[in-house]
């Protein structure tokens, strides 16, 4: 009896000890496997229609609210036009596939409220009215015109610069900073977000940084992906971004979580700095000697900078750009901009361009 007991155990223990090894041999192996690079971004299952199209309906309504600027005479703009583009409702896109993309430019941007506001200040101060300290109006610029508040803020700039924080740098720093927290088990997942991010730079799959697009190309870059020509160039942002994404891409299949990490780290930091890049940009121009007295070129620009400095709330955890100095930067940038044009020697807005200067390497 004590023998066929001890068979029966000796048995028990070799299944036991079998099936361990079936499952074993059966788990997935997650380490680093070869990879391959692409020089576009043409991975056959990336995906990222749905912040694509939100790039693209930004683009058409800036567009719409640009229409204010055309010529001396007064344009008139439809508040339930911009209302219905902001919702997405009553088919109000040319491009009829967002129309029927189930997504709104309201449900991701933070800060909705406000960015809508600028968006609406643009009709409320479109009346043919001029300009002044203390009164909204427009101001011409060049052969056209630009509308302002009674502070000197053009609303059409802050809209468009303010959304491509509030949402599509927010949303990507929101999305990296995800992924990095996944390991090679969520590959799947982390894929799509890593391409939802992709989406939201606003550059074509087989973007050249050294390749000039003509405003007619349908594949050019937009908002964010423009910029990276505009006011990216010296720092190499265009290159350095798309060259991160391919290479974080393709770590991801290759369960490579150190390299991938790396490469959103580098994306993070490099669109920071083209966002610093800017806003430095747009806080010098009107401290030049032949932008003085040209209230169209000053405000203008000081529009662009608020809103690439706003951009900055929504910077990653590991920012260079400590929290005291955003405090200060945000601090100038919401004065009364008639007030930071009139300073003698611009003290503010030389004090933010030191901050962004010393800050990021400008």
């Amino acid at each position: 009896m004590k023998h066929n007991l001890l068979t029966y155990v000796m048995i028990a223990a070799g299944v036991a000890t079998f099936v361990a090894c079936s499952d074993n041999d059966d788990a997935p192996d997650f380490s680093v496997k070869p990879y391959t690079v692409p020089t576009t971004y043409s991975f056959g299952n990336a995906s990222y229609t749905a912040s694509t199209q939100r790039v693209k309906m930004t683009v058409e309504l800036d567009g719409y609210l640009k229409l204010a600027n055309a010529g001396a005479a007064v344009v008139a703009l439809d508040q339930a036009k911009v209302n219905n583009m902001w919702l997405n409702t009553g088919n109000p896109f040319a491009d009829a596939s967002l129309n029927t993309s189930g997504k709104t430019l309201k449900e991701a941007t933070s800060d909705a409220d406000l960015i809508k506001a600028y968006a609406d200040s643009v009709l409320k101060y479109n009346t043919g009215a001029a300009a002044a300290p203390g009164t909204g109006g427009f101001i011409p610029r060049g052969a056209n015109k630009i509308i302002v508040g009674p502070r000197g803020m053009e609303y059409g700039q802050s809209f468009v610069k303010g959304i491509m924080g509030s949402l599509y740098f927010k949303e990507a720093v929101r999305i990296l900073s995800s992924v990095k927290s996944m390991t090679a088990k969520d590959t799947t997942a982390a894929q799509k977000l890593w391409d939802e991010a992709f989406g939201y730079l606003g550059v074509p799959a087989d973007y050249d940084s050294s390749k000039t697009y003509p405003n007619t190309d349908p594949n050019r870059p937009l908002l964010w992906g423009g910029y990276l020509a505009e006011r990216g160039k010296a720092i190499q942002a265009g290159g350095t971004i798309f060259s991160a994404f391919l290479k974080g891409r393709a770590a991801i299949g290759g369960y490579d979580i150190k390299v991938r990490d790396e490469q959103a780290d580098i994306i993070l930091a490099k669109w920071e700095q083209l966002a610093a890049a800017a806003a430095l940009n747009y806080v010098t121009a009107p401290t030049a000697s032949s932008a003085i007295g040209n209230f169209g070129t000053q405000l203008h620009a000081l529009s662009e900078g608020q809103g690439f400095i706003s951009a900055l709330k929504y910077r990653a955890a590991n920012s260079k750009l400590s929290a005291a100095n955003y405090a200060a930067l945000s601090a100038i940038i919401s004065k009364d901009f008639y007030v930071l044009l009139n300073q003698p020697g611009f003290t503010d807005l030389v004090a933010a361009q030191n901050i962004l200067k010393t800050t990021y390497g400008l």
